[in-house]
């Protein structure tokens, strides 16, 4: 089942997750290839149009060495939960 996508969530997690993936010089192609799904679907991730379903989270974090927080939001460096502007709004 494909999560339904939060625009505040899926903006920031396409930005986060494209800004790590354009640093690494890592491909579309690849990141599919690596993680045995399809180039469509990054791809939906990076544009904000889908978001990962927790497997693919975990997977992604796994991935990417980075704990789910900083793919899910791009102020993860700087983040304090209490302040979170992401779970302030809404729960994840």
């Amino acid at each position: 089942m494909r999560p339904a996508c939060r625009n505040d969530i899926c903006a920031s997690f396409a930005t986060a997750f494209k800004s790590w993936r354009r640093t690494h010089s890592i491909t579309l192609k690849q990141v599919a290839g690596d993680l045995g799904l399809s180039i469509a679907t990054i791809n939906k991730w990076e544009r904000g149009e889908r978001f990962p379903t927790g497997r693919h989270l975990e997977l992604l974090a796994e991935y990417t060495h980075q704990p789910p927080c900083r793919l899910v939001c791009r102020l993860a460096d700087k983040c304090i939960l209490a302040n979170c502007p992401l779970l302030t709004r809404q729960r994840l």
